[in-house]
């Protein structure tokens, strides 16, 4: 999916509510320009629809439980290989609200191989069900 189509089902997910496709998603980015658009895109749509916007680098997701009231939309940037330790543990936790219902919403921002590293990790098979982005520059 490219950059366009995705920011476009985003805002009908955010619209939409718990469970809706763009809600979770992987966004490959070539460079930190890349980037850049995808999470400026995401915050613009998650302040448009209402919801709370939470932001954080891999590296600050030592166990940080998802979100802190669990509702809103994070955005998990700079995810590199080899994963940060707290990563896959938020990313399941993000997956544990989804099973409750709880409005919440998820973008993984990284390069190939992060993302690659996250997708293999053992307990993160329900990313298989997350939209697609690559965004190069």
């Amino acid at each position: 999916m490219n950059i366009a189509e995705w920011a476009e089902e985003l805002t009908e997910s955010l619209a939409d509510g718990p469970g809706a496709p763009g809600l979770l998603t992987l966004a490959q980015c070539g460079d930190t320009t890349a980037s850049d658009e995808v999470i400026d895109l995401a915050r613009h749509a998650a302040d448009a629809a209402g919801w709370p916007l939470y932001e954080l680098s891999a590296d600050q997701a030592g166990g940080t439980p998802f979100p802190p009231q669990e509702t809103g939309f994070l955005i998990l940037r700079d995810v590199v290989a080899p994963l940060p330790p707290g990563v896959p543990v938020l990313v399941a936790a993000f997956q544990h609200l989804v099973r409750r219902g709880q409005p919440v919403g998820l973008l993984v921002v990284g390069p190939p191989e992060g993302l690659d590293a996250l997708r293999k990790h053992p307990a993160m098979g329900f990313l298989s069900r997350a939209e697609w982005v690559v965004h190069d520059r």
